[in-house]
C-alpha cells in the first residue's frame, strides 16, 4: 500500500483545520519549516502545540515537519511538542550521524519523565552527504521508521537546480540505499498543482522506481497520485 502525505503549514491555521477534515491521505504533515517565514515561526509553533493539547497528542496520521537542526528553532520546536506527547516528526536537513544523534538524544530526554514514547522519525534526505551516507546515517537507529526526499534541497545542494536527470538519479540512488536498510521512501512533492498530467506522470515513474509513497502540497493531487501508484503496482 502506498502512503499519500499531505503537507500543510502550521503558518495557516485555517488551512490545518480544513486539513483535518481531508480524507483518502494516510499523513498530514503539519509543516514548521519551509512553509513559515522566521517572523512567524513561534506562532506555528503554538499552533502545533495547541494541537497536541487538544488532541491529547496529535492524531496517529498527523505529524509535525520541525525545523532543520544547526538553526535557531529546531530546539525550541522539540521542547514544545515532544512533551505534549507527538507521536511522529519529519526531520529536514541531517548532514551526518552525529548530528541526528544529538537531536535523537535530545528527544529522548525532553520525552522522560511525560509517561510518552518519543515520536518516531521520518528522516528527510536532502543533501549530497546525507544520501552519500545514509546508511552510516541511520544505522542501528529504531527511532527511524522512514526516509523521505526532499528533492528541491537536494537540487540545491548538489548545485544542479532544475536538473531532471540528476533528481532521478538520486531518486534511484535514495530506493536502492533504503532497501539496503530496510525503510521505506517517501517520494519529494510534484509542485505544479494544476497539470494533472504530469502529477500523474511523477508520482507513476516514482511509484515504478520503487518510492514506498509521496508528498503532495495539495489535497486535490491525492487522488491523482494514489491512482499512479496503484496503475504502477499492477
Amino acid at each position: 500500500m502506498s502512503v499519500i502525505s499531505l503537507y500543510v503549514s502550521a503558518g495557516r491555521p485555517g488551512y490545518v483545520e480544513h486539513a483535518l477534515t481531508v480524507t483518502g491521505v494516510d499523513a498530514i504533515v503539519l509543516d514548521l519549516e519551509d512553509s513559515v517565514k522566521d517572523a512567524d515561526k513561534d506562532a506555528a509553533r503554538d499552533v502545533a502545540a495547541e494541537l497536541l493539547r487538544f488532541h491529547d497528542g496529535l492524531p496517529p496520521r498527523l505529524l509535525v515537519r520541525v525545523n532543520a537542526p544547526g538553526g535557531d528553532h529546531l530546539d525550541a520546536d522539540l521542547a514544545a511538542l515532544v512533551p505534549l506527547g507527538l507521536h511522529r516528526l519529519r526531520l529536514p536537513q541531517v548532514r551526518d550521524p552525529g548530528e541526528l544523534e544529538q537531536v535523537l538524544d535530545r528527544v529522548e530526554t525532553l520525552a522522560e519523565g511525560t509517561g510518552n514514547a518519543p515520536p518516531q522519525v521520518e528522516l528527510m534526505i536532502e543533501t549530497v552527504a546525507a544520501l552519500r551516507d545514509l546508511e552510516k546515517i541511520v544505522a542501528g537507529r529504531r527511532e527511524i521508521t522512514a526516509l523521505t526526499f526532499g528533492g528541491e534541497d537536494y537540487l540545491r545542494d548538489s548545485r544542479a537546480a532544475g536538473a531532471e536527470d540528476d533528481l532521478w538519479a538520486a531518486k534511484r540512488a535514495l530506493v536502492e540505499k533504503a532497501a539496503t536498510v530496510g525503510l521505506p521512501a517517501y517520494d519529494t512533492v510534484y509542485p505544479n498543482l494544476h497539470d494533472r498530467d504530469a502529477v500523474w506522470q511523477d508520482a507513476h515513474r516514482a511509484a515504478n522506481l520503487g518510492f514506498a509513497g509521496k508528498s503532495i502540497i495539495h489535497p486535490a493531487q491525492s487522488p491523482v497520485t494514489r491512482d499512479a501508484f496503484a496503475a504502477a503496482r499492477r
